[in-house]
């Protein structure tokens, strides 16, 4: 009988520990009315849509050309259609991350303030955020990981007071890095999301 109980607690220890292993990860910013883009923006592929770990639903990575995630509704026509990209106008406000992580940095905020500001005065333009992460970690992680810090300035405009519909949040993972270098001072520079300025053609 005692070597039953043992037997048993031997089981079920083993049943949580593997559990564990497999434990996909939460907590990711959903984005309301998503719909797949079928491919006709740039830095998206045309393979079919499929869901992530966070319900999201998102698009395979093509050739390190990133994954398009986000809903614009009344922006669609412009973020998808033909326009103008800046990517000097808010490149001093570039967003850095620590490693690993996806939560803006208090360092950070004043930059997002500044973009918040300049489109409370101009109502026709849009917004692209594109996530990015150094090489460390694998493909499928790091995509992961740089729809989350996308998503988290994308989250922080909006708590600012901007329609969230004027962002759309790409990632790139690791495969756009800034600093090719393989240590700390480069992995900095890579660990980023960056703004870029749309505008009607």
């Amino acid at each position: 009988m005692k070597n039953l109980s043992l037997f048993g607690v031997f089981i079920i220890t083993t049943a949580l520990l593997t559990s564990g292993c497999h434990r996909k990860p939460t907590g990711l910013t959903p984005i309301p009315d998503w719909e797949h883009p079928q491919g006709q923006n740039q830095g998206v592929n045309s393979g079919s849509a499929m869901p992530n770990e966070g319900g999201v639903t998102s698009t395979p990575a093509n050739n390190g050309e990133g994954i398009a995630m986000s809903a614009n509704g009344k922006f669609a026509d412009l973020l998808n259609g033909p326009h103008n990209e800046d990517r000097e106008k808010f490149k001093a406000d570039t967003v850095y991350f620590d490693f690993d992580k996806s939560s803006v940095k208090a360092s950070e905020e004043g930059k997002l303030q500044d973009v918040a500001t300049y489109f409370k005065g101009n109502n026709s333009d849009a917004l692209i955020v594109e996530g990015n992460c150094d090489e460390r970690g694998t493909e499928k992680y790091n995509l992961a990981l740089g729809e989350r810090r996308a998503l988290s300035v994308r989250e922080y405009l909006a708590n600012l007071g901007m329609d969230p519909q004027r962002v759309k949040t790409i990632s790139y993972g690791f495969s756009k890095p800034v600093d090719p270098g393989h240590n700390e001072a480069a992995w900095k520079q890579n660990r980023r999301a960056e703004l870029v300025l749309v505008t009607p053609k």
